[in-house]
């Protein structure tokens, strides 16, 4: 165990300041031993080999442990061979991460995800490490699949990771334990060593009915999400909902409040729903873009006029092409701004390390005009 370890710099992956060590690798005239940091750091070999190894070896070794053993590294200008394990001690060095989550079934197809891989892409361009996509489950337990961790994190060759989703805790402690912070975009994790930037929800909802009331609209409709659905965003937005009819003075009618899964298909069947009313709408506020989408696709088999007979307001990414026309008009997620703040976030998350406490920033939305809201059309 007091063998010297024979400590190299991994070519191409660092260079001058944007390593930490390198200014004091030139002074170290002799190899660090295990028995040298082990003593410096106030702990076992032991422990020096579970840390540098990524393995536990039946010794637990604490948070404030793992940052005192690689302060220490740090301090000595000790590199290990292992590129997992100089990722680990110097997280700086390793390479973007973006984990999607597997309710984005789409995968890069989905507007959302390929607008925050392209900004990423945009954002990393000038920069020494590489980005890669993974993904991961919400519902899978981590801790005990140790095999059906993303690839990045397995190989341990990132550092810096971008979470789009839901949260999966174990996946959390496994960033945690490694020493790795992570972004959350679009949702509010509230975990220690996770910034979470998210829109304002309920500015978007507050935006989309006060400029549907401006058009002369009374009649609203909403297309919401599944009956008591607890996802923190659309709590939000149907506090924004009732607070945007509340400033506008209006009383929503229940039966104009669709409940439905967030799918295009369930969009169709909403107008279909909401048609059938002796009074029907002559607006629709739709959770989200696939939705609005929908409805704007039902209105036209239906000979509708869009707008004329009936706005339709959305949210989220701008839909592609693959969305009818006329261009939706839209409250916009800020997934530009939101993506650059991720990546620009990172240098001072992991200055933070694992102590790093859980923070938010909240970003505000972008009224997109399209084609589909206009001025009420009255008969």
């Amino acid at each position: 165990m007091n063998a010297p370890i024979e400590g190299q710099p991994p070519e191409g992956k660092h260079s001058g300041e944007h390593h930490p060590a390198t200014r004091r690798l030139g002074d170290l005239q002799k190899a660090i031993t295990m028995a040298q940091i082990a003593k410096a750091a106030g702990v076992s070999q032991g422990a020096i080999s579970s840390l540098l190894n990524d393995r536990d070896y039946g010794i637990r070794v604490s948070e404030k442990t793992r940052e005192r053993v690689f302060k220490v590294c740090r301090e000595m200008g000790y590199i290990p061979n292992d590129l997992r394990a100089v990722v680990r001690m110097y997280p700086e060095l390793g390479d973007f991460c973006i984990l999607i989550s597997q309710r984005f079934s789409a995968g890069m197809a989905d507007p959302w995800v390929s607008g925050v891989v392209e900004t990423a892409m945009e954002a990393t361009a000038a920069a020494s490490f590489s980005l890669s996509v993974g993904r991961y489950e919400e519902g899978t337990d981590y801790t005990t699949e140790t095999t059906a961790l993303p690839p990045a994190l397995q190989t341990g060759v990132a550092s810096k990771y971008i979470l789009l989703g839901g949260a999966n805790p174990s996946l959390l402690q496994a960033l945690a334990r490694r020493g790795f912070p992570a972004v959350a975009l679009g949702q509010d994790f509230a975990t220690s060593n996770v910034l979470s930037l998210v829109p304002d929800y309920q500015q978007a909802s507050q935006i989309a009915l006060a400029a549907l009331f401006d058009a002369g609209h009374r009649d609203i409709a909403i297309v919401s999400g599944p009956f008591g659905e607890t996802e923190p965003e659309t709590i939000e937005l149907h506090r924004g909902i009732r607070l945007g009819s509340e400033d506008a003075g209006i009383s929503l009618d229940p039966k104009n409040i669709i409940y439905s899964d967030k799918s295009f298909e369930a969009g169709v069947s909403a107008l279909e729903t909401l048609m059938q009313s002796p009074t029907p709408p002559t607006a629709v506020f739709c959770i989200t873009n696939t939705l609005a989408a929908g409805v704007l696709a039902g209105a036209q088999a239906r000979g509708l006029k869009v707008p004329g007979a009936l706005s339709i307001v959305g949210f989220g990414t701008r839909p592609g092409g693959a969305f009818p026309a006329p261009a939706l008009t839209t409250v916009e997620f800020p997934v530009v701004p939101m993506t650059r703040r991720a990546v620009a976030a990172m240098e001072e998350l992991l200055r933070e390390g694992a102590s790093g406490a859980a923070r938010k920033e909240v970003f505000s939305v972008i009224w997109v005009p399209g084609g589909t809201c206009g001025r009420v059309h009255h008969t």
